[in-house]
């Protein structure tokens, strides 16, 4: 029983640094966004060709010819209006009527460098050339017949701060767009009216396209975003579809609830109307173009126009944002495998966020350390006078090892009865780790999912954003030395020594881990170390450790019942 407690720690010291190793070497780079904002008039050049998918078993909705005018009519020079409210800055460009550029305001929507240096606000329009814009929609007839392409010419028939309306009209098929931002939230209204000269029976698709990156990286790089993926919630399941993905198209089951491009906290997505029902079709391309495809059945008579109305979400991947602009939304969030634990973990840190005066998230988490240590006291106390306790009998275990020698049954058995009659688990030490491991692996998670969490500044000038890593590596360091001072604090078994040897040099491991995790994630660690430390303290003061045994003295051994 001596190495056990080792080996436990050796164990799961292992698995963290292959949990950790692994999310390091796979984890992709972040995705690049254009900065800066577009004139209001000034000229949008046409979209390139966009290459024809990989596999033809499935037909992407952007092959479609580009650049098309009617019959011999000169292409219409481009234009960009400007839609602006308290939270968003659009660009929309007339070439297809779609999102050329869409920021979101305020301090806390800013793309940092490593150092902490403002780069430009967050931009969710990240397609490059040849690549679909958001919003750009294609009209085609029954027989899959491109009509109306995704790059038509548009023509400004109307706009404000707020609105605008384009109108293209491409061989007897009139198409009518009109968006409109929500100055309340992140929405956008997206309306399509559709005419023909003769009766029309086919579909429209609405696209959104962007981009991505294969996941790549090393062990101890800098800390990188996850992937932008395409994303589709159909026939009551979510498909996410990134590049590099094993199939890298996928077709909804059933109705449409949302499609659109997941990025790491934020959204971009189309709600399409409720009737008729619409499909979707993801596609993520090994060149790394992304794009989400949301397909309407349209029918329009001689003398009619169909209408379509859509709902579009353009904002961060806040769960209360998401259902003021449709519930459904909500599911965009994903914390995974550990998704109970982190739900609760993030509503812990929300109330003590809304609570503590300032809203610090920094101090929500070390306030969250101090509740989670008080929830699991009892536990950890009775653990430590474990330890404490195992160290007082540690002669009477020698002792028994002689006497019984060549007897390992005997002895495991005697072993057992000692460990009862002094109160000791010889498991007790593992608890405490066990139970704080599932509250790493959840903290982890919530801080690369949640943006409450994105750009949350603790400590200005130094902790600037709780969800990278701490670029000078001062909370690492501080957590090793806490690690280091709890081994010294630690009784550890008089006959095994070595054990002392291991846990430094899995303190000085641990350290150079986290120097690439979240800052979030030290924090926490070393405030439950600190907190841990102080309570070693006080168990020592109240229970005198043992002394070894003088030399040539013996210990005396209970008879023990058989």
């Amino acid at each position: 029983m001596k190495d056990m407690n080792q080996r436990v720690f050796i164990t799961l010291a292992l698995t963290l640094a292959v949990w950790w190793g692994y999310e390091l070497v796979f984890r992709p780079k972040p995705v690049p966004h254009a900065a800066g904002v577009a004139a209001t008039t000034a000229p949008a050049s046409p979209a390139a060709a966009v290459p024809p998918p990989s596999d033809p078993r499935a037909p992407s909705a952007v092959d479609v010819p580009r650049g098309t005018s009617p019959a011999g009519a000169p292409r219409p020079a481009g234009h960009r209006v400007t839609l602006d409210t308290a939270r968003l800055h659009l660009v929309l460009t007339s070439d297809g009527a779609a999102i050329e550029q869409a920021l979101l305001k305020g301090d806390k929507f800013k793309r940092h460098t490593e150092a902490g240096k403002d780069e430009a606000q967050v931009n969710l329009v990240a397609s490059r050339a040849g690549e679909p814009l958001p919003l750009s929609t294609v009209v085609k007839s029954a027989s899959g017949t491109v009509l109306v392409p995704a790059d038509a010419a548009y023509e400004v028939l109307r706009h404000d701060d707020h609105s605008a309306t384009f109108r293209a009209q491409v061989e007897g098929v009139t198409v009518l767009k009109t968006l409109t931002v929500d100055t309340a939230n992140y929405r956008l209204d997206l309306n399509v009216e559709v005419r023909a000269a003769a009766a029309l029976a086919g579909h429209l698709d609405v696209l959104i396209g962007g981009h991505g990156e294969a996941p790549s990286g090393g062990l101890f790089g800098s800390r990188s975003s996850l992937p932008a993926r395409t994303i589709c919630a159909a026939g009551s399941k979510i498909e996410r579809v990134a590049v590099g993905a094993k199939t890298p198209f996928w077709d909804g089951p059933g109705a449409v609830e949302f499609a659109g491009i997941d990025e790491q906290y934020f959204l971009a997505a189309v709600v399409p109307p409720a009737q008729p029902p619409a499909t979707c079709h993801l596609e993520a391309r090994p060149d790394g173009a992304l794009v989400s495809t949301v397909t309407t059945p349209v029918s329009v008579g001689a003398a009619n126009a169909s209408t379509l109305a859509f709902t579009v979400y353009l904002g961060p991947k806040d769960t209360e944002e998401l259902s003021a602009v449709a519930k459904p939304l909500r599911h965009a969030i994903d914390f995974g495998f550990w998704s109970i634990i982190a739900d609760v973990l993030l509503g812990v840190m929300r109330f003590f966020y809304k609570v503590v005066p300032g809203h610090n998230w920094g101090i929500a988490i070390i306030l969250l350390t101090v509740s989670m240590k008080i929830l699991t006291f009892p536990l950890q106390h009775k653990s430590m006078k474990s330890m404490q306790e195992m160290q007082r009998i540690q002669p009477q275990l020698e002792e028994m090892k002689k006497k019984f020698a060549g007897d390992t049954q005997r002895q495991n058995v005697e072993q057992m009865k000692l460990f009862k009659e002094h109160g000791v688990n010889p498991m007790g030490s593992c608890l405490p780790m066990l139970i704080q491991m599932p509250i790493w692996f959840a903290l982890y998670t919530t801080l690369q999912v949640s943006v409450e969490l994105y750009n949350s500044v603790f400590i200005p000038g130094w902790l600037t954003d709780l969800t990278a890593k701490d670029p000078y590596y001062i909370l690492p360091v501080a957590m090793g030395a806490t690690m280091i001072l709890t081994q010294v604090l630690t009784p550890a078994p008089m006959s095994n020594p070595s054990q002392k040897t291991m846990g430094y040099a899995m303190s000085g491991f641990f350290s150079l881990l986290m120097m690439t995790l979240p800052s979030g994630l030290t924090l926490y660690i070393f405030v439950n170390n600190v907190l841990s430390i102080t309570q070693q303290m006080y168990l020592r003061r109240t229970m005198k450790p043992p002394s070894p045994p003088a030399r040539g003295q013996t210990v005396a051994i209970r008879p023990q019942r058989v």
